[in-house]
Order: C-alpha cells, then sequence, then structure tokens
C-alpha cells in the first residue's frame, strides 16, 4: 500500500487534505510538529469552547492518529539564524516550512513512505504561498516532486505520486487565494467541525517578538532552554537586570501556567491582598528583592497600605519582607 506524510497544522486546510488523500486508499501518518512557538489558546470565556477543536477530536472526526513531535530545541537556531530572513516581526516562513518538511523527509524514509503532503493554498499566505516560493522551498527540503499539496494540486505541477498513479490529479483541487468558501463548502459535506482561524504563530506577534528579541539580547544562545520560550508566553515581564527577570501573572489563567515553573525559581505572592503570582526568573539580590516587593504590591490593593508584607518561596526556602510601598515608584521603567 501506498503511504503519505501529512503535515498537520491543526486548521482546516490540513484537515481537508488530509481528508483528500486518505478518501484515495493512501495510508497516511498525520504529524503535528511543535517548535515551541504556538499559542497557548488559553481561553477565559466559555462561550469561546466551541471554536476550538482538539486533536483528539481531529482525529476522530478524520479517522487518522496525530504524532506530536516537539522540535522546539531544534527550531531555535531557525529563529536565530533564518537564512531567507525575517517577516514583519521574528518569523522566518521560509526557514520554518523547509525544516518542517527537511523534519518530514526524515520521517518518510524511517517509515518507508513515498511522498509528504501539506495543507498549503497557492497563494493564501504572503511569504510562503507564492508559486515561485513554494517551488523554492520544495526544492531546498530535499523533497523536490515529492511534495503535494492537494488544495491547489490542480494549479501546479504534477508531482511524482500524481504522474505514477499512487494519487489520482483529477480528484484533487484548484484552490487559491485567501477565500476561504470552497473549504467551508467542503467542511459541510465532509460534516467536518474545524476551528475558526486564530492565533497563529507568536513568532509574528509584534509584542511576543520584542520579549524575544530582549531575551536574546540578554542571554546567550547556548544557555536559552525551552523553558525560556515557554516562559515569554505568559504574565507581564519586568527586567531587573542582565540575570534577572520578573514576571506577574495577569489572570487566573497566567497564575496556574507561571505556577508549573516554579520548580528551582524564586517566586512571590503578596500576604492578606488578592493579586497576581510573581515568578522570578535568576537569582537576585538582597536590593533586588525589594523591588520585586514593590513590583508585586503595585499589582494589588495594597499599594495603598502603609506597610505590606510580601513571601518568597524556592523549594523549601523562603523568606519574607515588610515594605512601606512606594507610591511615586513606576515599574513601567522595568517593563519588558
Amino acid at each position: 500500500m501506498i503511504k503519505a506524510i501529512g503535515l498537520f497544522s491543526g486548521g482546516l486546510d490540513s484537515m481537508l487534505a488530509v481528508k483528500l488523500i486518505k478518501d484515495q486508499g493512501v495510508a497516511v501518518d498525520v504529524l503535528h510538529y511543535q517548535i515551541g512557538f504556538e499559542h497557548p489558546k488559553l481561553r477565559r470565556r466559555a462561550q469561546h469552547k466551541e471554536a476550538e477543536v482538539t486533536l483528539a477530536e481531529a482525529e476522530q472526526q478524520l479517522g487518522v492518529t496525530i504524532h506530536q513531535l516537539d522540535v522546539t530545541k531544534e527550531f531555535l537556531p531557525v529563529v536565530l539564524h533564518p537564512e531567507h530572513g525575517y517577516g514583519a516581526a521574528m518569523n522566518p516562513c521560509i526557514d520554518c516550512k523547509i525544516f518542517m518538511l527537511k523534519q518530514a523527509k526524515v520521517y518518510l524514509e524511517a517509515h518507508q513512505a513515498q511522498f509528504v503532503f501539506t495543507g498549503e493554498v497557492l497563494g493564501q499566505r504572503p511569504m510562503t504561498q507564492h508559486r515561485h516560493i513554494m517551488r523554492h522551498i520544495e526544492k531546498a527540503s530535499g523533497l523536490e516532486g515529492y511534495l503535494l499539496r492537494p488544495l491547489s494540486a490542480k494549479l501546479l505541477d504534477p508531482t511524482i505520486p500524481e504522474q505514477k498513479g499512487w494519487v489520482d490529479r483529477e480528484r484533487l483541487l484548484g484552490i487559491s487565494g485567501r477565500n476561504r468558501s470552497v473549504q467551508m463548502e467542503l467542511a459541510r459535506q465532509y460534516h467536518l467541525r474545524y476551528p475558526q482561524p486564530a492565533g497563529g504563530c507568536l513568532l509574528a506577534d509584534q509584542n511576543f517578538a520584542r520579549r524575544l528579541r530582549e531575551l536574546f539580547a540578554h542571554k546567550a544562545e547556548e544557555n536559552i532552554v525551552v523553558e525560556d520560550l515557554a516562559l515569554l508566553k505568559f504574565g507581564r515581564h519586568f527586567r531587573l537586570s542582565d540575570t534577572v527577570k520578573v514576571i506577574v501573572g495577569r489572570h487566573e489563567v497566567d497564575n496556574t501556567m507561571l505556577a508549573a515553573y516554579t520548580a528551582g525559581r524564586w517566586y512571590a505572592e503578596v500576604r492578606d491582598y488578592q493579586g497576581p503570582l510573581i515568578l522570578i526568573d535568576g537569582e537576585p539580590t538582597d536590593e533586588q528583592y525589594e523591588g520585586i516587593a514593590q513590583i508585586a504590591v503595585s499589582h494589588t490593593k495594597g499599594k495603598h497600605a502603609s506597610q505590606v508584607t510580601v513571601d518568597f518561596a524556592c523549594g523549601d526556602t523562603q523568606r519574607v519582607i515588610t515594605i512601606i510601598p512606594d507610591k511615586h515608584l513606576s515599574v513601567e521603567e522595568w517593563r519588558v
């Protein structure tokens, strides 16, 4: 049996691509690469839930197993040194696509598959889906002739899978542009529930890109770990020195996520006042503890009190600081 490797982003286009190939009797292995810069998709209001489709739900609808592969560590050098440059923020979209397809090629060879397919649509995205760029990405990934884009296949040169009859070109599509009406109609025909377009890659977000640049400016490339990237997604960030950064939760979800990273780190909470979790990345000096306490209190109603106590902890070690809130302090001078 012919086997194909499908790259799955989680959106409608990749769902349809899986459907089109699977319906032709081709066995498919579906891969979802995690590069560390996905939106956390945190929902604070229940009405958003109907727009979400988990990977498990997608598997059930498509009748496939979606293999989640974390390549965050391997992808970091691509972000730092993109051969084809960045988009509007720090999004190395061309190099990212080449990277993922190279990963898929390795998987293809290890699992005796014949070709790779994606949910790409000609002309849909500005950096990576122009005809000449798609051709360049195909060559650079080492998949020339063996990369099929089922949604736009009829507008592109026939691939080897089509030429050899592994798939029927006539049963593929010729979609182009950013209008999604054809895809939405196909979703209705297939009875697919799919997520609404949202979020996308954080590297294309200017605010996240600013935080990432700031991290690169204060930490050597070889010392950056996956957790550093994850923490950029949550809270308000305050830089006290090259080696100390403070992250303040913005809401309950942030606090919950930050709490997962307290192992081996100092964290703080304001005593007697409801407020955010304060996560400390780095080892503060005595003077910096005072500043962190002021930052913590400034995010609670304790900022109006005559004095406030802040509790610090790191594992079994505890520290207590009582301060007089500085009503003239502007914590924004430390804001990243």
